[in-house]
């Protein structure tokens, strides 16, 4: 059965100091994180992304500001996730095609099922 995007709502704590959420591997995430990158100082409007991985997973959060996250499979299905709330995470599968549109002075943390590797990723749509 071919996995499909998620989203996912992580556990927190909420207090006068400031809110507080976390995750936990294979608890909160459905593999091993094996990578942790971010994005930050992305021009406003700008889109990031535009490829998709062959067998890398990677759950990823808005932490400030807003991202919009277009997602279409090789069926051509195809959906749409404004993150804008670092409660929440959207999780992606392999070989899911991804674009995403950078807002309001948005910072981005992705967690990996993988380590880098060049050769996971697709970069040319037409090979999609």
């Amino acid at each position: 059965m071919r996995k499909k995007p998620e989203l996912y709502t992580f556990s927190g704590v909420k207090e006068p100091r400031g809110h507080l959420n976390y995750l936990e591997e294979l608890k909160d995430v459905p593999f091993e994180v094996k990578r942790v990158y971010w994005l930050h100082n992305v021009p406003e409007q700008q889109t990031r992304g535009g490829h998709a991985h062959k067998t890398g997973e990677q759950v990823i959060v808005c932490l400030q500001g807003t991202v919009e996250v277009v997602l279409e499979s090789k069926q051509g299905e195809t959906f749409t996730y404004t993150l804008s709330d670092p409660e929440r995470g959207l999780y992606i599968p392999p070989m899911w095609w991804g674009r995403m549109l950078f807002k309001d002075k948005a910072m981005l943390l992705g967690l990996a099922s993988d380590e880098f590797s060049e050769a996971d990723y697709i970069r040319d749509k037409a090979q999609f």
